[in-house]
C-alpha cells in the first residue's frame, strides 16, 4: 500500500510540475492550470490523511483496545471544501471545474498504479 501511494504521490508531483510550466508558458490557461494544481494538492493531502488514519486503525486493532476509530471523513471533506471555497472565492485565479477535477487525481492515480502493478505481477497467470 505504501508503494502505491508513493508512486501516486510522485506522479501527482510531476503532474503539478507540468502544470506549473503550463501556467508559466500559457497565459490563457492560467486559471485552469492553477485550479488543477489546487485540486491536486488537496487530493494529495487527502491521500496522506487517509494513510495516517488507516495506520491508526491498524495500530488500534493490533492493540485490542476498546477505542474505536473512524476513517476521518470530516477532515478529508473539509480539505476538499477548502480548495473549492478558495476556487469559488477567487475565480480570476482558479477555475472551479478544474479544481474539482484535480481533487480526484491521486485516487485515480492509485487505481491505475494498482492495475499496472497487478498486471505486471500476474505474468500472464490466472
Amino acid at each position: 500500500m505504501d508503494e502505491l501511494l508513493k508512486r501516486a504521490a510522485r506522479s501527482a508531483l510531476f503532474f503539478m510540475s507540468a502544470l506549473c510550466a503550463a501556467w508559466a508558458f500559457a497565459p490563457e490557461g492560467r486559471t485552469v492550470a492553477a485550479g488543477l494544481i489546487l485540486g491536486t494538492a488537496a487530493s494529495l493531502v487527502n491521500a496522506f490523511l487517509l494513510r495516517r488514519r488507516i495506520e491508526l486503525i491498524a495500530r488500534l486493532a493490533l492493540d485490542n483496545s476498546g477505542r474505536k476509530a473512524t476513517l476521518g471523513l470530516a477532515s478529508r471533506l473539509a480539505t476538499i471544501l477548502l480548495a473549492v471555497m478558495v476556487s469559488y472565492r477567487f475565480p480570476e485565479y482558479f477555475a472551479l471545474p478544474a479544481t474539482l477535477a484535480g481533487c480526484f487525481y491521486v485516487q485515480i492515480a492509485v487505481f491505475f498504479t494498482a492495475v499496472a502493478q497487478n498486471i505486471k505481477g500476474n505474468n500472464g497467470k490466472g
